[in-house]
């Protein structure tokens, strides 16, 4: 998939934000049937984390969703367990291996690694760094590098799919 534009990103958000509470739900339920392993990698990775914190990571991934579905030339295949879980593992070894790393090495590796598709990943950062405030006691805070490291699996197995390989992403 062609980088997804950041006017269709914020459309999107937009779009979702003003469902009247039927529509939404109507909406959440097909995604959850269409998508069910995406849904329960979420509930499960997020278990732990506050109420709050864990509608954002609901709400987020059917944002995303939205996003890839709506830019997407298909209809976006059923996206497996292994999958999301290969994808996961491979994101979380990479946060790990740059622990204690130059500020200006993570600035390239960032780069390379947000560039797939840069207008999601800049939604997701606006959205968690919006949730979060230094001043502000907030569960997100805590949460927030965690989180990030969730949806940013959404969007590479989302965009590894949309593109049509037959391979497992990462």
């Amino acid at each position: 998939m062609e980088t997804i534009p950041e006017g269709l990103v914020e459309e999107t958000w937009q779009e979702v934000a003003d469902f009247p509470a039927e529509h939404g739900d109507a909406e959440m339920k097909r995604f959850c049937e269409n998508q069910p392993e995406l849904v329960a990698f979420m509930l499960e990775f997020s278990q732990g984390l506050d109420h709050e914190v864990k509608e954002l990571a609901i709400y987020m991934l059917f944002v995303i969703y939205r996003i890839f579905e709506k830019s997407a030339k298909h209809a976006i295949r059923q996206i497996s367990a292994e999958e999301i879980i290969n994808c996961y593992d491979s994101n979380e070894k990479l946060v790990v291996s740059l622990e204690g790393a130059h500020e200006r090495f993570l600035d390239r590796i960032a780069r390379v690694h947000l560039a797939t598709q840069p207008h999601v990943m800049g939604y997701i950062l606006e959205t968690l760094m919006e949730g979060s405030s230094e001043e502000e006691e907030s569960e997100l805070n805590d949460d927030i590098g965690y989180l990030f490291l969730l949806l940013k699996t959404i969007v590479d197995v989302l965009d590894y799919s949309t593109r049509g390989n037959l391979k497992t992403p990462h």
